[in-house]
């Protein structure tokens, strides 16, 4: 069982942050099911939705490294 503490934080048990995959910095959601409220957490999916479109009509992804990596055409 966990505890709430005076932030309104909650410590996720190892068992169930195992299970899901959960890591420190990842985004979670709460969501209400019936009655109860379920921890929602798909790393790939966030991971998608994070980058979906970064690159739509800007530039290639190896135009975009080379600008990371200070290489100038």
């Amino acid at each position: 069982m966990s505890k709430v503490t005076a932030k309104y934080q909650v410590t996720v048990p190892i068992k169930v942050r195992k299970e899901l995959g959960i890591i420190p910095g990842m985004e979670v959601d709460i969501a209400k099911k019936g009655n109860d409220f379920v921890l929602i957490a798909d790393p790939v999916t966030m991971i998608k939705h994070k980058w979906r479109g970064k690159f739509a009509g800007k530039t290639t992804t190896m135009e975009y490294m080379d600008e990371v990596r200070g290489k100038l055409n």
